[in-house]
């Protein structure tokens, strides 16, 4: 049977963040306010699969700790708010980041392994910020954001193929890959976008350019 934690109501009337989780999970995990950071942690202490988080913009996010497996985040915050979480786990394999509200989502991963997940981010006009960290490995993600100015930086090691689907807007995509044999793939590179790759800076004019683990088709 699942449990359900927070999904209040604040005193300005915004929504509480949510999670699900088994009930025969909950001893697998504690949640910690950090005070003065208005940020909630997540402290992973054993292996969990299955949870569920409901992300209101209403309080950052913070998870640290052990594996999660076949986990989903959604980004429920309305237009003009952001989703804040930051993923510092030892593994993430086959994690689900959706978005079913209209808000900006700022996904970070300092660290840790992110194996085989599906990013998507709201499909209107808000900034989106994606971030993997330089002691992060990235691979096998499938990512996609709307149509605003999005910034998507890669820090880290990247294994396997990665898809970028980044949208109609001026995006940036900065890459600085520390190791591994994994490949970029900006699957709608545009005019409006930017790649970044190191102290280079490459746009359609200077495509054929760029770093050959880095490729501009489907």
């Amino acid at each position: 049977m699942a449990d359900t934690i927070g999904g209040g109501i604040n005193e300005d009337g915004s929504l509480q963040n949510t999670i699900v989780i088994d009930e025969a999970q909950l001893s697998n995990i504690d949640i910690v306010g950090l005070e003065n950071a208005d940020v909630t942690e997540l402290a992973i202490n054993a292996p969990i699969s299955g949870v569920e988080l409901g992300l209101k913009g209403d309080q950052d996010v913070a998870i640290a700790g052990a594996r999660i497996v076949d986990s989903v985040i959604t980004n429920e915050a309305p237009s003009g708010e952001t989703a804040s979480v930051v993923i510092g786990v030892t593994k993430a394999k086959n994690l689900e980041f959706q978005t079913s509200g209209k808000g900006a989502t700022d996904l970070s991963v300092p660290e840790g392994k992110m194996m085989k997940p599906s990013i998507t981010t709201a499909k209107g006009n808000a900034t989106d910020s994606i971030t993997f960290g330089s002691s992060s490995t990235l691979k096998s993600a499938d990512i996609s954001t709307g149509k605003g100015a999005d910034t998507l930086t890669f820090n880290g090691r990247l294994k396997g193929k990665t898809t970028v689907e980044s949208g109609k807007g001026n995006d940036v995509i900065e890459v600085n890959r520390q190791s591994g044999k994994g490949k970029l793939i900006l699957s709608d590179f545009s005019k409006k976008d930017t790649l970044v790759v190191g102290d280079e800076t490459f746009t359609l004019d200077n495509i054929d350019d760029a770093p050959k683990f880095i490729k501009f088709d489907a």
